[in-house]
């Protein structure tokens, strides 16, 4: 079963409905059906409640981040990541953290609609490995066929 690492911009296309948010959806019931296994970060999650702040009434965010957190696995964030974070390169320090949040976990493929600011590469840490990048759409067009 694949393990996804929802990217930020993911799971805010699902709670607010933007774009082509349909595949989001769709990756989303699977989800839910335990046919993929879904993750995304600790840090994730507190930006999408840092941003629905604005738009969403407490109670509203709470209930809408515990729905999401009983289908999504909230994984953890750590020092040792932060470490092994640092000798990372790539166009977005955060994307970096979020990456290496995905290595730790074992998730196979990171899903995003920013493919490109996961370029990242480490000459430092010699077995260190992105796994597999793509958007809801590719996902959805090579996988779901199967499925």
């Amino acid at each position: 079963m694949d393990r996804l690492f929802l990217d930020t911009n993911i799971i805010l296309d699902i709670i607010l409905e933007r774009g082509n948010y349909q595949p989001c959806l769709e990756i989303l019931q699977r989800g839910d059906d335990g046919k993929v296994e879904l993750c995304t970060s600790f840090l994730t999650m507190a930006n999408i409640a840092y941003i629905l702040r604005k738009a969403f009434s407490n109670v509203e965010k709470v209930i809408t981040l515990k729905q999401l957190s009983s289908i999504i696995k909230v994984l953890p964030m750590d020092g040792e990541q932060f470490d092994k974070s640092l000798f990372l390169d790539g166009p977005d320090i955060e994307d970096i953290f979020q990456a290496q949040c995905a290595v730790s976990a074992g998730c196979n493929c990171i899903l995003t609609h920013n493919p490109k600011d996961f370029k990242i590469t480490s000459s430092l840490l010699k077995d260190w490995r992105c796994p597999s990048v793509m958007t809801p759409e590719e996902y959805t067009a090579v996988f779901f066929v199967s499925l």
